[in-house]
């Protein structure tokens, strides 16, 4: 299910500390306000660094092997492919 985007829901899964100063506020209130008070804040730099090179995140994955990555990008089943190696199954 997709969740709609709201102003601080990021600081709010984290249970940032600092963010009780910026409930008040949303939409460009919130985002100027959040620019100074967070603007020490690892994740609010990551995220200012992905708005400013127009790169969002789309959708997370669990991490999965290199064989059965390799299976997926060919359109392949990983179980019927299990006994080759990744370059066996990328020259399929």
């Amino acid at each position: 299910m997709k969740k709609k985007y709201e102003s601080g829901i990021f600081c709010k899964d984290i249970k940032c500390e600092r963010h009780g100063v910026l409930e008040g506020y949303t939409g460009a209130a919130y985002l100027k306000k959040k620019a100074v008070h967070c603007k020490e804040c690892s994740a609010w730099q990551f995220f200012t660094w992905l708005k400013d090179r127009d790169y969002r995140i789309v959708l997370t994955v669990p991490e999965i092997s290199s064989k059965e990555l390799a299976a997926r990008l060919k359109g392949i089943d990983p179980v019927k492919v299990k006994d080759l190696t990744e370059d066996e199954i990328l020259c399929l």
